[in-house]
């Protein structure tokens, strides 16, 4: 696979139009449309907002991969296996399964948090859905978290996930934010009676915010180095 095809790939995973990234980005459709057949190169300030953008690194996009020292801090293996939102089997940079973007690795520091949600009944098959999708749970523990409703009153609170660093958990309460009312809360082992009672931890972000980062210092110098290298080929035709 080509960088253009990468990039139309992470594109496509964040939900992302053409004309929408161009808005994120500062430029027109047509311009993105060029990127993605190949017909013009961004410049290196250009892919590093782009890669702002999308949540992934410039070694990603422009290489396939992800600079080694980046990937030894994030996990153990160099190569994430399992979504840190979802927990599914995954591969490369974005989740197939709930569109996550990887890096960061399955492995983070700092502390951990749960989403939880207040419901005003039973949950609803559009709920559910997203639940499935982006939590990772399961029909049948779906089911349970219906059948144990009722025993959560006065507070009417589900715990969703749990042990999710600070970027998994704003990714999985943004997108559950669409069909309820999501908190996150500080995880530290807790029962999930304490969970539920506990105080926010930090506000849920828009989903557009979610979908937006940091390059990281390998992922600005990789973009930086594509520019230069850029630049040399244009002048070694003059």
């Amino acid at each position: 696979m080509e960088w253009n095809q990468r990039l139309a790939a992470v594109r496509k995973a964040a939900g992302l139009t053409q004309e929408q990234l161009g808005e994120l980005v500062g430029v027109t459709r047509q311009a993105v449309s060029k990127w993605e057949a190949a017909q013009t190169v961004p410049d290196a300030l250009m892919i590093a907002e782009i890669c702002r953008q999308l949540h992934v690194s410039a070694d990603y996009i422009l290489l396939d991969k992800e600079p080694e020292e980046e990937a030894a801090e994030e996990t153990p293996s160099g190569v994430p296996d399992t979504c840190p939102c979802c927990g599914r089997e995954t591969s490369g940079g974005i989740c197939p399964a709930c569109g996550y973007a990887l890096p960061p690795a399955a492995v983070s520091q700092g502390p951990l948090y749960a989403v939880v949600g207040a419901l005003a009944g039973p949950i609803r098959q559009d709920q559910a859905q997203k639940i499935v999708k982006y939590c990772g749970l399961t029909p049948e523990e779906i089911e349970r978290l219906n059948e144990g409703y009722q025993c959560t009153y006065p507070h009417n609170q589900l715990v969703f996930c749990r042990g999710r660093n600070a970027r998994a958990a704003q990714w999985v309460a943004a997108h559950l934010g669409q069909v309820l009312l999501p908190r996150i809360v500080e995880d530290r082992g807790e029962e999930e009676d304490l969970l539920r009672v506990k105080p926010d931890a930090m506000d849920v972000m828009p989903l557009e915010q979610t979908r937006s980062g940091g390059l990281g210092f390998w992922g600005t110098v990789g973009a930086v180095a594509v520019g230069i290298i850029v630049t040399l080929i244009f002048f070694s035709f003059f």
